[in-house]
């Protein structure tokens, strides 16, 4: 090309402009090969890592790891599963300490790991597991880091621990404290108050409530004035299964599994609850239709929208938020019996594990509707059995 560009034009003064241009285009082509500069920052892979997926496996009592790309899409870690107890239920990570906290249902116990936020490898922390009530299955952190409570659904208690340095448990004085079958747990942003959904053992007995527990400085609970707070607005089989709280502390939201709604409570400083919207009706009784939805719920980190998984419709709803208020923006489909649901930190990607097909379906939100569109490759597996719930933690 430099020979006929030369021919073209005799001139000396040309041939060394034309030199020079077909210089600079190389050198231009070569850093666009070679990914340097500016060049290599505007072009970063859509795959790249941005987060990890941790997933309980009730079946095999182990945790499974995934890294989440840019794209949503899940890959398992090196080494994944990792070891926890019977019955492996539901999850909390505590920020502070960089540690994941798994209740054990069939073991009594809950497991810690130290977790790597470069590589999503779990290191079980000194002395864990740590013995707990009878069937522990909600789990939350204080936000501070400096307390664990565990609900203890057979025994009616509540277990609350110290947070060591690295992570370990110890008993704070007291625990566990009376509740009545609590199931689900949730603490407000502020680190004062914790709730506690009751979900009886059977059918027997009509626990419609969400109970309120101010948290003292040393991590003791005593009920707040009013507690438990009503979730249904007549008695019946309509017990309280999933529980979210707004990532301001305004609003709680309790998915009624039975009465087959998520119901929105304004939250006082002193953990007093009213109801936003009206109490739906209990069931009188429970069949397969009682299961339909919904069973987890979160909230966006935005706090305007709340997405619940329906365990037998095999679905999960987008609801958008308005001072506490709920309108339903729709459902998409997941895998068999979804159970559940957790958002990445960025709120961009939505993730459901399926509890009967052992995957985790991952959707793309969008943030204007809040509604969920399936991201490529989903749904995911990679050595699950029997999925329970999922944590998602940016990698650092």
């Amino acid at each position: 090309m430099l020979s006929l560009l030369s021919s073209q034009h005799p001139s000396r003064h040309f041939q060394n402009t034309s030199w020079s241009i077909f210089s600079s285009l190389f050198a231009l082509a070569f850093l666009l090969m070679n990914g340097c500069g500016m060049m290599n920052t505007s072009m970063m892979s859509p795959g790249t890592a941005m987060s990890f997926a941790f997933v309980t496996n009730s079946g095999s009592g182990t945790v499974s790891v995934f890294t989440v790309s840019s794209t949503g899409m899940m890959s398992p870690v090196s080494g994944s599963p990792f070891a926890a107890g019977s019955g492996a239920e539901f999850l909390a990570f505590d920020a502070m300490h960089k540690v994941l906290f798994v209740s054990n249902q069939g073991a009594g116990t809950v497991s810690a790991f130290s977790v790597n936020t470069s590589t999503g490898i779990l290191t079980a922390v000194p002395g864990s597991p740590f013995p707990t009530g009878a069937r522990p299955t909600g789990i939350s952190v204080d936000p501070m880091g400096r307390f664990v409570f565990v609900a203890n659904q057979a025994s009616s208690s509540i277990s609350v621990f110290n947070v060591g340095a690295n992570g370990a448990l110890t008993p704070v004085a007291g625990s566990p404290f009376a509740a009545t079958n609590p199931f689900g747990l949730a603490v407000n942003p502020a680190g004062t108050v914790l709730f506690a959904n009751n979900f009886p053992d059977s059918q027997t007995a009509d626990l419609n409530t969400v109970s309120s527990f101010q948290i003292g400085a040393d991590g003791a609970l005593s009920p707040v004035a009013g507690s438990p707070f009503p979730t249904a607005s007549s008695a019946g089989f309509a017990s309280s299964v999933g529980l979210a709280m707004d990532p301001m502390g305004s609003f709680l939201f309790v998915g009624d599994h039975m009465a087959q709604a998520v119901v929105p409570f304004s939250v006082s400083s002193t953990g007093t609850l009213a109801p936003v919207m009206s109490l739906p009706a209990a069931a009188p009784s429970c069949n397969g239709s009682c299961h339909n939805n919904p069973l987890r719920v979160v909230v966006h980190p935005n706090s305007q929208f709340v997405f619940a998984t329906n365990v037998q419709a095999g679905t999960v709803s987008t609801f958008k938020v308005n001072n506490g208020a709920l309108t339903s923006m729709g459902d998409v489909p997941t895998g068999q019996h979804p159970f559940g649901v957790a958002t990445d930190p960025s709120g961009g990607f939505l993730f459901v594990v399926n509890n009967v097909d052992n995957t985790v379906s991952a959707f793309s939100v969008n943030m204007t509707s809040g509604m969920a569109s399936p991201v490529s490759g989903s749904p995911f597996s990679g050595s699950m059995n029997q999925p329970t719930d999922i944590v998602v933690v940016a990698k650092q």
